[in-house]
């Protein structure tokens, strides 16, 4: 599982990369950058704080992929690219004038979502395993008793 977390956070830092590399252009000049759809928060720090919701929704998506696959849950594997789909669309929020501060707030909460299937996932996972490990050990104890 760690390895497959690690990938996502490959994953998750590699698309930030990419998505803050295309903002370098704009970035240099004596003055802050706001877009006219949203002139309450700059424009580069509205597009880091995206990129942090995405960076958390594909570390915690990975997780929950592999699991779904590895254990052939149907909904672990139809959770994530509707999670991602969903964040997806909830960015085109930010064409409306003003409402980054509606579509951020909500692209963040598909990341907690994410976050807290990733998290009720692994803690059910370790649990089975601590159950399996105290059984076997039991059966150890047992066969020499």
């Amino acid at each position: 599982m760690q390895i497959v977390l690690a990938g996502g956070l490959g994953h998750g830092v590699a698309h930030a990369v990419f998505f803050c590399l295309s903002l370098l252009a704009p970035a240099f000049g004596p003055a802050t950058y706001f877009v006219n759809r949203c002139s309450q928060i700059p424009f580069f720090l509205v597009s880091e704080i995206i990129a942090l919701a995405f960076v958390t929704v594909h570390t915690f998506s990975m997780v929950i992929a592999f699991n779904g696959y590895a254990e052939g849950n149907k909904v672990d594997q139809l959770f994530v690219p509707s999670v991602h789909l969903a964040a997806g669309m909830m960015t085109l929020i930010n064409f409306a004038s003003g409402c980054c501060i509606i579509g951020i707030p909500l692209l963040f909460s598909m990341a907690f979502l994410t976050l807290l299937h990733c998290g009720r996932m692994v803690w059910r996972r370790l649990t089975e395993n601590q159950r399996q490990g105290l059984e076997c050990k039991w059966c150890i104890f047992n066969s020499f008793g």
